[in-house]
């Protein structure tokens, strides 16, 4: 069947019918520093979001694409920044990031995480790499300054899009960004 026919289009469930529109454009991506293997001070200083220790963290991530807007969270922290993808996805040991007008490559930076990940047992199949995606700050903030408060959304997805609109609202409002 040519794309775009009925037979392409599952009818809609009642929980997919109950979420909320996305804009096409917004992004939850959670920046955990669990064991200390990424640092919020590395990604604000140079510009990027990370994942890794498995698919199911950095899958999502690759999903971003130049232009999306991010909203960054830091567990047990809240929201922290706010900017826009500059680049692809790209595995750490690969990764370049602009630094004073000129691209160096992720692991020559001076960073504070190691941006490792050391697995015990681990399966030949699996991607355990930290992926790293290039970020334009439009603003960020220390964590003690960060946005917490009940009622925003946060989940243990590395990214998601962000449907939530009064989360939208708050993130917006305190970054001081305008809603898509």
């Amino acid at each position: 069947m040519p794309a775009g026919t009925a037979e392409n289009h599952a009818p809609r469930t009642t929980a997919e019918s109950a979420k909320p529109e996305w804009n096409g454009h917004d992004w939850y991506v959670c920046l955990g520093e669990v064991n200390d293997s990424r640092n919020w001070d590395d990604a604000r200083k140079y510009g990027f979001v990370s994942a890794g220790g498995g698919r199911w963290y950095s899958d999502t991530l690759q999903k971003l694409q130049h232009g999306d807007r991010v909203f960054v969270y830091v567990p047990k922290v809240g929201y922290v920044g706010t900017g826009t993808v500059t680049g692809s996805a790209a595995p750490a040991d690969q990764a370049t990031l602009e630094v004073d007008g000129k691209q160096v490559g992720f692991q020559n930076l001076e960073l504070v995480g190691p941006y490792t990940h050391e697995i015990i047992d681990p399966d030949p199949d699996e991607d355990y790499r930290e992926w790293i995606v290039p970020v334009a700050w439009e603003r960020t903030v220390d964590r003690e300054s960060a946005l917490r408060e009940s009622g925003l959304f946060a989940n243990q997805n590395s990214a998601c899009r962000l449907r939530d609109q009064h989360t939208l609202n708050r993130v917006t409002e305190f970054f001081g960004v305008t809603q898509q």
